[in-house]
């Protein structure tokens, strides 16, 4: 094993490094694309969730005004 892989997980030992990647915009429509990880994912369907619900309580609560009051 090489001494730099040695701190490195071996998973990413094949995988460029940061560095030798492209830019995004130096990619080709084909190859841009979004890497999305599943916490991002699992933030924005929450996020998402709680924008729901919050517009279902205010149309309830809006309801409501409107034949109670």
């Amino acid at each position: 094993m090489h001494p730099k892989n040695l701190s490195e997980p071996a998973r990413f030992a094949d995988q460029p490094s940061f560095h030798d990647r492209p830019l995004p915009f130096d990619l080709g429509t084909a190859e841009a694309t979004f890497e999305l990880t599943k916490r991002a994912a699992l933030i924005i369907i929450f996020t998402l969730s709680l924008g729901l619900w919050a517009v279902m309580w205010a149309a309830l609560a809006s309801l409501a005004s409107a034949s109670l009051g």
